[in-house]
């Protein structure tokens, strides 16, 4: 039995894609047959009120025909139509034409005069040949005209008689034939109650029909039998075939479209699933290897990590991993998720003349014994502990609750600093200095808060105080030196100091320059040339970097729009342009760029927007719905500075970005050059599949420049191509048609005599010059060796 059941259970399952078709079909079917059953009935009901409502009008126009001939019967005799008989059916009198037809009117009348009732004014309908007639008895017939031939005692009547087609004609019946209906007039035989047939439109009985009785003039309508009926029906009958025929045909045809739509929908349904199931077995497949590859990746990557931050001496985290905490926290600070941060610096003194009396690593073991202590002062405070030079150790404070609780904790840090050390058989005793610097803005740089911290141990240093020094904001007198910054940046727009440089972007595939980026210049009458990096704090605290970015939009659209005219037609270009938080901020910036366009005749596409992470982190909300605005406009948008800030692809899918720049701090924090360029590579191979273009940024050597194309990368700009240069000269390389090469930018030489002046501004990166060993060798005989300068 089990044998015989397989054959059938495969069976069921080959054919089991009917199932879903067949069911769809039947259902459909049953809807379409309920809805024709419901629609035949309504049909059904439409006809027969029709019909009903006709077979009463003309009944009507027929009664009113008898009527009107039964009044005429009542009136003097005319000349024809009329004859006189006695009760017991002779005629009296007659017209000679009429006296065949009055003969046998008579007769018939005496004939049915038992089953008649007496007040019945109407006889026949009487067969005369091919014809029927009716006749209607009138009142008594005068003496002179009965008195002859009557006999003694009886009464005469005057009788009217007429044709039935043509008492119809006058009724309008035909018009009951041009509605559509077949009808049949009857009359009910006294005798046999069985319907004598006296016209009809067809032979046979009528079934189903509309009827109406046609009563004698003055009869009540309950208690007298109908002098005549008629019958009607619908000449194509109360369910019309072809209407019938039509709509089965409709429900056919949907039956088959559901079941052929039905069948299609779910072969398309299983290929896709068996589609599915592959991509997702192969997914799998290559998950595992590239989980495999990633383990193996990341234990080499942490056996790197591990030399490249920590000491070699003492395995103390050194100056570049504390750098990456402090950096770290002060994100933390600039998303609200820190409050506050402390940096301490300890010096610990005259360790230079331990070394030199104990031996060369004497000082490295003292170093390391006053950083257990220290660790062991904080205790359970989170905390990074670095050796930061050769006799002074860092310590970043991760979340201090007040500046006197960070003063507490440095001066305990000096305390335990200065107890005496075991040391080779020696008891030493050593001095220390503390200075330290609490931090509670996001915006402040690292470099700042470390120059801080290592200005209040200058500060311990020159006073020999035995207690911490927390750094004072007029300590050497910065403050001084900023006010005038500050002061001198509300008339520099004025004055016209400001300048722009443009540092060409090429088209690595094509070799050609397709834009520039605008670089912000401050000629400082006394200061010399400056860089954004220092002004623009400044000028955001200050309230002048919006009309400072205003000026850099509307001098940059200017020159576009010179420079579409200066060259060929159809020749397409960009220049972009770096976007703060701030500016992000100010009301009306879209409203601005719209209008500087349009003054300008500059298309959107000419013109780029650059925006960093900590630009869009402050309020992500906000930026969303202005770089939307942008990117409706047709301005394409630039994530610049990825892989120094946060390198999150949320905001590459939050935000319409359409380029990656990808940044130089991104590979400079690997010490191999095979760990680099996987990295980079997986950088472009995301921005491609995410849809966006990749631009690589201080590309400074030919190795570079091919390594970078052939992992893909679409854009470039660095020294190799030119440093930033003016708006003519940025002009020039963007009209030759030619491609970019070294001898467009200059040599080497030429490219570090316009470093000094033109400093950088805008976080970029730079692959290293030998990033590919054979491209590096091969490269050496006619590529100049460049530094890591910036744009």
């Amino acid at each position: 039995m089990s044998v015989e059941r397989i054959p059938v259970r495969d069976a069921v399952r080959r054919n089991a894609h009917w199932l879903m078709p067949l069911l769809a079909a039947a259902l459909v079917a049953l809807v379409g047959a309920r809805l024709i059953t419901l629609s035949v009935h309504e049909r059904s009901d439409q006809l027969q009120r029709a019909a009903q409502s006709a077979v009463l009008r003309h009944a009507g126009l027929i009664e009113a025909e008898l009527g009107a001939l039964a009044n005429t019967a009542q009136r003097p005799l005319p000349a024809t139509g009329t004859f006189t008989m006695s009760a017991d059916g002779t005629v009296l009198r007659a017209a000679p034409g009429d006296a065949a037809i009055a003969h046998a009117v008579a007769q018939e009348w005496a004939a049915a005069a038992a089953s008649r009732h007496a007040n019945e004014v109407l006889f026949g309908p009487v067969r005369y040949g091919s014809q029927w007639i009716i006749a209607a008895r009138g009142g008594s017939a005068p003496p002179a005209e009965n008195s002859a031939a009557a006999p003694s005692g009886q009464p005469a009547w005057s009788v009217r008689y007429q044709d039935l087609e043509s008492l119809l004609a006058r009724a309008h019946f035909g018009t009951l034939v041009n509605e559509g209906y077949d009808f049949q007039l009857a009359q009910s035989d006294p005798l046999t109650l069985r319907p004598r047939v006296f016209l009809s439109s067809q032979p046979g009985i009528l079934t189903e029909p509309a009827t109406s009785a046609i009563r004698q003039p003055g009869a009540a309508r309950a208690a007298a039998a109908p002098f005549l009926t008629l019958a009607i029906r619908p000449r194509t009958g109360w369910y019309p075939a072809r209407e019938l025929a039509a709509e089965l045909g409709l429900v056919a045809l949907l039956v088959w479209a559901v079941a052929f739509g039905v069948y299609d929908l779910t072969h398309s349904l299983k290929r896709t699933r068996s589609a599915l199931t592959t991509t997702r077995n192969r997914l799998h497949l290559a998950n595992e290897r590239l989980v495999d590859e990633i383990a193996q990746r990341e234990s080499l990557q942490r056996s790197f990590d591990h030399a490249r931050y920590h000491d070699v001496f003492t395995g103390l985290p050194n100056r570049r991993y504390f750098m990456d905490q402090l950096d770290r926290m002060l994100r933390e600070i600039r998303t609200r998720r820190r409050q506050r941060i402390a940096i301490a610096l300890l010096d610990i003194e005259r360790l230079r003349l331990i070394s030199d009396t104990l031996g060369h690593t004497a000082g490295d073991e003292l170093l390391l014994q006053a950083a257990q202590r220290c660790a062991q002062a904080l205790g359970s405070t989170e905390h990074v502990l670095a050796r930061w030079g050769a006799d002074q150790l860092a310590v970043l404070l991760c979340e201090v609750e007040s500046p006197a609780m960070a003063q507490q904790l440095a001066d305990r840090l000096q305390e335990i600093s200065q107890q005496p050390y075991e040391l080779r058989q020696h008891r030493l005793n050593v001095t220390s200095r503390s200075g330290f610097t609490c931090i509670d803005s996001g915006m402040q740089r690292a470099e700042d808060a470390l120059r801080e911290a290592d200005l209040a141990v200058s500060i311990a240093r020159q006073q020999q105080r035995s207690r911490a020094v927390a750094y004072a904001p007029g300590m050497a007198g910065a403050a001084v030196s900023l006010v005038s910054l500050e002061a001198d940046l509300h008339v520099a727009l004025d004055r016209r100091e400001f300048r722009l440089l443009f540092q060409p972007i090429v088209d690595l595939r094509g070799g050609r320059v397709v834009g520039a980026e605008a670089l912000l210049r401050w000629r400082h009458p006394v200061e010399g040339l400056l860089t954004p990096d220092k002004f623009l704090a400044v000028a955001e605290e200050a309230g002048v970097l919006v009309p400072v970015t205003r000026w850099v939009i509307q001098r940059v659209c200017r020159l576009a729009a010179e420079w579409r005219q200066r060259l060929p037609q159809g020749e397409d270009f960009y220049i972009s342009i770096n976007l703060s938080a701030a500016v992000l901020r100010s009301p009306g910036l879209r409203e601005y760029v719209a209008q500087v366009l349009n003054e300008t005749h500059v298309p959107a596409k000419s013109l780029k927007f650059e925006l960093s992470e900590a630009g869009l982190i402050s309020n992500a909300t906000t930026a969303r719905a202005i770089l939307e605005a942008f990117h409706e406009m047709g301005i394409e948008l630039m994530l610049d500075d990825f892989g120094t800030g946060y390198s999150s692809l949320s905001y590459l899918q939050l935000f319409p970005f359409d380029y990656v720049k990808i940044d130089r701090p991104l590979v400079s924090r690997t010490g191999s050059e095979r760990a680099n360029n996987a990295i980079t590579a997986a950088i472009l191979q995301m921005a491609s599949n995410l849809g966006l273009r990749a631009v690589a940024e201080v590309v400074e050597t030919k190795a570079a420049a091919q390594t970078l194309l052939q992992m893909g990368c679409g854009f470039a700009q660095g020294y190799f191509y030119s440093p930033p240069v003016d708006a003519e000269a940025a002009f020039r390389q963007l009209r030759s048609t030619t491609r970019v090469s070294m001898s467009e930018t200059g040599t080497e030489s030429d490219r570090a005599a316009a470093a000094p002046d033109l400093e950088d501004d805008s976080p970029t990166v730079m692959l290293p010059a030998g990033m590919i060993l054979e491209s590096r060798i091969r490269d050496d005989a006619d590529t100049p060796q460049e530094t890591s300068g910036a744009t």
